[in-house]
């Protein structure tokens, strides 16, 4: 199982939407495991990111829930602009 958090990933141009993916093992144990950004909408403002990664994580489910398939969400998720992230950065608190 997985769970999505949407936000953002800052690059020099602005902000671009995120999600979070979190694996869910033994004793619903959440551990990080990658990390989607649409590439395709770089916004100006931190809140206009996180609120369209919102806006497509929503229709996703929406679209796994008519089928119950995975793919779908994928699919979905991957139409609007994601991608995989290899070697994310993070900031530091």
């Amino acid at each position: 199982m997985f769970r999505f958090e949407p936000g953002s990933y800052q690059t020099p141009s602005g902000f671009l939407p995120a999600l979070a993916c979190y694996k869910i093992g033994k004793n619903k144990k959440e551990i990080f495991d990658y990390i989607l950004t649409n590439i395709k909408a770089i916004e100006l403002t931190e809140q206009k990111a996180v609120e369209s990664a919102e806006k497509s994580l929503k229709k996703a489910f929406k679209k796994k829930q008519k089928t119950g398939k995975d793919y779908n969400l994928a699919q979905s998720l991957k139409s609007d602009g994601f991608i995989k992230v290899d070697n994310p950065q993070f900031a530091k608190d």
